[in-house]
This record gives structure tokens, sequence and C-alpha cells, in this order.
């Protein structure tokens, strides 16, 4: 299980944009693996269960009431991806900033599949397994997630 405790917490800190917040799902999910172990039948590979846990805690987590879906939605596109590179150029950073501001603009759905997808590098069937959905949903949300990505982000390669 400590081989997924970095890419669980990774994922709820993506999608939810908070450090507490992301703890606090990432300790859920470990809680509740811990106490349904026994009923994991092997169907599906564990990474997968993992992912769904994940990201069905982390959605309900932001529908809750009391939580603003524009805080989170700001809150995620400060998140940085991986450690400031001194020798990056201001152009690079301005567009990786720009990237995480639209992706953090993307409704639910969409963010959830561009985080397991392009930030996680979950297959489409891991993908469809863990959110519970059709593979043809999962590829035509990420399709969607991406042309909205390009769509704000053209200015930097007009």
């Amino acid at each position: 299980m400590l081989t997924y405790q970095h890419r669980i917490f990774s994922i709820a800190l993506r999608m939810l944009g908070d450090r507490g917040d992301a703890e606090e799902v990432a300790q859920e999910v470990f809680l509740r693996v811990h106490r349904s172990i026994g009923r994991f039948r092997g169907e599906a590979k564990l990474s997968t269960w993992l992912y769904a846990i994940t990201s069905r805690l982390c959605l309900n987590r932001m529908r809750a009431p009391g939580r603003g879906r524009r805080a989170g939605e700001q809150a995620l596109g400060r998140v940085a991806n991986g450690h400031p590179n001194p020798g990056a150029t201001l152009e690079a950073g301005e567009i990786q900033a720009a990237l995480h501001r639209a992706i953090a603009e993307l409704d639910e759905e969409r963010r959830i599949v561009v985080v397991l997808r392009d930030l996680h590098g979950l297959a489409y069937e891991e993908i469809a397994a863990a959110l519970e959905l059709p593979l043809n949903t999962v590829r035509s949300r990420l399709h969607r997630a991406r042309m909205e990505l390009k769509e704000r982000l053209e200015r930097f390669w007009s």
C-alpha cells in the first residue's frame, strides 16, 4: 500500500487544490481500504480500486455543501507540477501556470479524467473502471477536456 501513498495524495491534491483536504482524503482512502480489503475480489487491479475510491472521495468533497467550487478551482490553479527548475525560462513558467489554471477551470468530470490520464498516466480502461464509466465516455470527456484546454492555451502558440 505504501507504493500508492504518493499517487493517491497527488491525485487528491490536484483535484482538491488544498494540501489539508488532500491529506484527509488520502487518509480516508487507506482507512476504507483497510476496512474492506477482505471484500476486494481482485477482478480489477489494486491500483484501479484505489483510484476509484480516491476519485469518489474527491468528487464528494468537491460537491459538499459549504465548499465553494470557485475556491477549489483557484487553489488547484496554484498547485505546481514538480519542483521548480531554476534554469526554466519565464515563458515556460507562464505556460505551466496557464495550464494549471486551465485544468483547474475544467468541470469536475473533465478534470478528473485529465488528472488520471495526462498527469498520472492511467490507461483509458483503468480510468473507466475507477470512475465506473463506459470506455467511450472516458474518451469523450478526455477529448472535450483537451479541446477546451487547447482553446484556453492557444495564445501561447499563435
